[in-house]
């Protein structure tokens, strides 16, 4: 009896698979039959992630039809299919599953946070496919991932230019760092330390916090306690306003610079002007339209479309899709071709950045600081930092 039972279930197990196994060759037709390329994207739609997530998402959709209006990729349409990764690790790993198994895409777009993106990368490695990701976190390229390239700066670059401005650009010798607790906040408030110490000044506190955190003037006083004539923060757009925000109500009135998740335009209208008054900060690009007709007719069509902004923390995504493109209309949809000519990338100037492949897929290698304009959300750019 065991045995026909353990039979019966082995017959079921096999039918089961046979069944996901017609799923993936039945997609395959059928995009094979309708004349399409189909790509997955991990994208955080909805949550507390979603301040830069529908960027990733606007620029993705705006960067698919203008493809197609130009003959798409490879001589076939594009078609991106969106996943919504939440703010939940597992779920970003289950939407990456579910894109591989449905549509089996010659390449993907992973998610802009790096926490989402480490829970993903060894499902990557067991597939094979060729992913671009924007999640900043050193942690990730240090995985020596050969399928994985990075489309805006790594947060190391981020912790050089923080503690590089706070430093040198205002002169500043009594530095505190508060930080949100995670693979994206502790690596680089390492990094600034170290940094802050080299220039020849004193790091008079680091402090952390949850990302569920809904109060930090405990770690803010502690920072005002010890001394700190200027604070960096290394933080995402909402629990960085919050953080600004405290500093107003607490009288902390020392300058601040501040991570690129707090500079995008989403997160700048989370926090009123008279927060902004001595925040410097980091974003990835400068993308404003005197820097040349095709940026100037980018940020104008996406907010005709979109009825916002464009940032550039999520419009490395559109420059991502075009880069792409590049790339299959020479090799086609083979994912090692794919993969092997991503590694080639050089000097590929974006709307965002001029993009180079490094050893350790990292694509850009330079970020842009601004200031506020006060009385206002408005950033004003002051340089631009390289890697080197």
């Amino acid at each position: 009896m065991g045995n026909k039972r353990l039979f019966g279930r082995r017959k079921v197990l096999a039918g089961a698979a046979a069944s996901t196994a017609g799923l993936t060759i039945w997609s395959q037709r059928l995009s094979a039959q309708s004349g399409e390329i189909a790509l997955g994207a991990m994208v955080p739609i909805t949550g507390p992630f979603n301040v830069s997530g529908q960027q990733y998402h606007f620029s993705l959709q705006m960067a698919q039809d203008e493809i197609n209006s130009k003959g798409g990729v490879a001589g076939k349409k594009l078609k991106i299919v969106f996943e919504d990764v939440k703010d939940s690790n597992s779920v970003a790993v289950n939407a990456y599953l579910k894109v591989v198994r449905d549509i089996n895409p010659p390449m993907v777009f992973l998610s802009s946070y790096t926490t989402q993106n480490l829970a993903t990368e060894p499902e990557v490695t067991k597939a094979q496919i060729p992913g671009m990701y924007a999640g900043g976190g050193d942690a990730m390229h240090l995985k020596k991932n050969p399928w994985l390239f990075r489309i805006r700066p790594a947060d190391g670059l981020q912790a050089l230019a923080l503690a590089k401005h706070a430093t040198e650009g205002l002169g500043k010798k009594k530095i505190g760092i508060i930080y949100v607790q995670n693979d994206f906040g502790q690596p680089g408030a390492v990094a600034a330390e170290k940094i802050v110490k080299a220039a020849g000044a004193e790091v008079v506190g680091l402090e952390a916090y949850a990302f569920t955190d809904n109060d930090m003037s405990a770690q803010l006083q502690k920072l005002k306690n010890a001394g700190a004539d200027c604070l960096i923060c290394i933080s995402y757009g909402k629990d960085g306003a919050l953080v600004l925000k405290l500093l107003k109500e607490m009288n902390i009135d020392i300058p601040v610079v501040i991570s690129s998740g707090v500079m995008v335009p989403a997160a700048r209208m989370l926090i009123a002007p008279d927060e902004l008054t001595r925040v410097n900060g980091v974003m990835d690009a400068y993308l404003a339209p005197e820097r040349g007709p095709d940026v100037a007719s980018y940020i104008k069509s996406f907010k005709d479309r979109f009825k916002i902004d464009p940032d550039p923390f999520g419009s490395c995504y559109y420059d991502g899709a075009w880069i792409m493109k590049q790339v299959m209309d020479k090799v086609g949809t083979d994912r090692t071709k794919i993969r092997d000519e991503l590694k080639l990338v050089k000097d590929y100037k974006g709307i965002t950045n001029i993009f180079a492949a490094d050893e350790l897929g990292n694509m850009v290698h330079s970020l842009a600081v601004f200031s506020i304009k006060p009385g206002t959300r408005d950033p004003v750019f002051i340089r631009t930092i390289n890697a080197s």
